[in-house]
This record gives structure tokens, sequence and C-alpha cells, in this order.
């Protein structure tokens, strides 16, 4: 076993330092006042860039290498949170106490600073670079820890720059990543999307995660939304739901658009009738989705099951349920999708999304040697069963199907 260290520092409680006060001033600066990428990346790893090391193993001492997961659990908050503290990320509004938290539980568990770009051995490295467009959220937190994992049980090094989707800053970071050698890119987003990106990309080899070009070209690699969508909506199913509704996200976004036609794809294979009156749209948010469960059930003849596009919105609907005088699930079965921490609390089946298989899937395709083609691969996600959906039962240990 061996231990991996990571390119970036721990933050200290005094003076933002001067990279990230540039950065927050103009996003753009950082890239244009730099004479080198030696002096770029010791100031770009200051504010989110990474760099995963090799391997190392010292003194003979094997040590458990320390994730941003380890972190949280240990801590007790969220991933997010300490991916923005660990980061330096700007404009996050995170309480200094909480913040202090985090730092030292991670010096705690013994977390070391790896060196900087520019000491490692040029005749050891193999790079590849990652363009992510966000940090401040969970999902890229498990794509990027996905990625950091792949690299450590393959001796890659990974650089990863945040550009939020900026065509300058894409080619700035793809200009940087050719000065360094990467043998490919991966071109990543926190949310499942259409992206549009730069025009330098084509001259490096790279695959898309989590996202894909309009046109269709290049090597994407998704989660199977259509297919989870059925895959929740069926769960519903088996449970003996016969009115099942849905309560989606912003209807443009391509998560949802696949979701909602795997539910009614679902429905339509189990014969089941389709009511326009049980779908609604919100913003993903818990108070938009206790308004619409709420206007559902107040119409009379409401649904016996409910699948909510992420969990969130399923934690307003069974709040909405509950103030209703009814009662989850034994009148309406609830489902959510993300696993997000809170579910396992609130006993809430959902979907996992396959970020771990979709990493792993990405970095396979660009680290093989055989030629790139167009097209898409979908990972399904798993089904997690709790009390939620249980439907007269009790649930006593969680379920995970689908794996």
């Amino acid at each position: 076993m061996t231990v991996m260290l990571f390119s970036f520092h721990l933050p200290k409680a005094r003076k933002i330092p001067d990279a990230q006060t540039s950065l927050q001033r103009s996003p753009s600066a950082v890239f244009q006042t730099v004479n080198g990428v030696l002096n770029l990346f010791s100031n770009l790893l200051r504010v989110g860039i990474f760099v995963k090391y090799d391997c190392v193993n010292r003194g003979n001492v094997m040590k458990k290498r320390i994730r941003m997961v380890d972190i949280a659990d240990a801590a007790k908050v969220s991933r997010t949170t300490v991916s923005l503290v660990m980061n330096n990320i700007p404009g996050t509004r995170i309480a200094e106490a909480t913040r202090q938290h985090v730092i030292r539980v991670a010096r705690e568990l013994g977390y070391a600073p790896g060196p900087l770009i520019e000491d490692i051995d040029p005749e050891q490295k193999r790079i590849f670079g990652v363009l992510m467009n966000e940090l401040a959220a969970a999902y890229p937190t498990d794509l990027i820890d996905s990625l950091q994992t792949f690299a450590d049980d393959h001796g890659f090094q990974v650089v990863i720059q945040v550009t939020g989707l900026n065509p300058d800053h894409e080619t700035a970071a793809l200009r940087n990543f050719s000065r360094l050698g990467a043998e490919g890119v991966i071109y990543a987003t926190a949310f499942t999307t259409i992206v549009t990106p730069s025009p330098a990309l084509d001259s490096h080899r790279h695959v898309f995660l989590n996202c894909r070009r309009k046109d269709g070209a290049g090597t994407s690699v998704l989660p199977a939304e259509r297919h989870n969508g059925a895959l929740a909506t069926q769960h519903l199913i088996d449970r003996g739901c016969r009115r099942i509704a849905t309560i989606t996200g912003d209807p443009w976004q391509l998560a949802c658009k696949e979701r909602l036609a795997g539910y009614r794809r679902a429905l339509n294979q189990a014969g089941l009738a389709h009511y326009p009156a049980l779908e609604c749209s919100t913003d993903w948010g818990h108070r938009q989705a206790h308004i619409a469960t709420t206007e559902m059930l107040e119409q009379g003849a409401g649904p016996d099951g409910i699948v909510c596009q992420n969990d969130i919105i399923a934690r307003g609907a069974i709040a909405a349920i509950r103030d209703f005088g009814l009662r989850v699930p034994d009148d309406i079965a609830v489902i959510g999708y993300d696993n997000r921490e809170f579910t396992k609390d609130l006993h809430i089946s959902t979907i996992i999304l396959p970020h771990v298989a979709m990493a792993e899937r990405a970095m396979t395709i660009l680290t093989d040697d055989h030629p790139l083609k167009d097209g898409t691969q979908t990972i399904p996600g798993n089904l997690v069963t709790r009390d939620s959906t249980a439907k007269g039962e009790a649930v006593a240990t969680e379920q995970e199907d689908g794996k």
C-alpha cells in the first residue's frame, strides 16, 4: 500500500493568499500575469488547482491515503464543504468556525500537502489534464475523487483546472497542459449538460465526462438518465403504486428531460395511465417541491407514488405529504435521486449516480492507445431502497440493487 499526496495547500486562518485575491478581482488575471508554467501552477495550486502525485513510500511506513470523503466523515460536514475549504474557493459562505474545524480535522487525520508541479521528476511523470467547470457542489467532489483514485491505481498524475466553462480560461488551461506534456484531457462538468468547449480542445486527445457536445462529436461518458428514471418509476410500480406522479427540476436541463422520458416509458410498459396533471417542474429546491406536492394533493385524486428527480425535491414532497395529514409510504411512496447524505437519515429511497464508474470509464478510454470514436457511452445508476417506498412493510436495513 502507498500514500498519495495532493498538491494543494491547507488554508490558514490569515489573509487570503495573493493569488486567490487576484482571482477574486479578475479570474483572467491569474493566466495573464504568469511568466512561465512553473510560476503559473505554483499560484493556481493555491486557488483550487490540484496535482495528483505518484505513489510514494516514506521510510517503508505505509499510510492510508486521506481523501475528502474521509475528512468530511470525521468532521461531520458535507463533502462539498470540505472541497470548498480545502481549495479556498472564493465567494463561498462558510462560517470561519466551520472552516477552521475542517482544517483541524484534516491535520489530525494526517493529511500532508504534496509537492508542487515543478518538484515532480520530469522523467517519472505521466500527466493527464482535467477541465472542470466548478467545484461548489457535491457532484464534482465525487467525480474528482474518482478520477484521483483511478490515477492512484495506475500511477498517473492528474492536473485539474476549474474554468467555469469560460472558453478563454479553457484555452489558457489547455495551453498549460501542453507545456506540461499532458497526454490527454478529461472535459468534465458538475451536472449532466450539453457543452460548447473551446476550439483549442480539438488539438488534444480528450473525453467528455458527464457532458456531451451538441453536435455529438467526440467521445462522451454519461449517466444512463433515461434508464435511471425508468428504474425509479418501476420500483414504485413493483411496490403497488398505480397513480405515479413525478416532480422534475428545470425542464430545459438534459438530465431532467432524460429522467422524465424514462418515467413515461416505465408507465407505458406497465400499461399505466399517464396523467399530465401529475407532472410538475420545479427549481430543484425543497420549497417548490413542497408547493407542487401540496397542489397535487389538493386536486383530490392525488398520486400514490411520486418519482422525484433529486433528493431535495423528495424531502420537500415528503414534508408536504405529512403536512397534509398523509403517511409516507403507506399513503404515498416517494423516491428521490442522487443519494445525498441526508437521505440515509431520513430513510429516503433513491438512485445513486454512477460517478465512480463514469470516471473510471472515461479515464480508461482516454489512457488507452486505441483511436477515439464519436459516440456516447452511458452507465446505469443503482437503486437504494429505504423506508420511504416500503409500502406497508419496514425496511430494517437499506438495500442497494443493480450492482
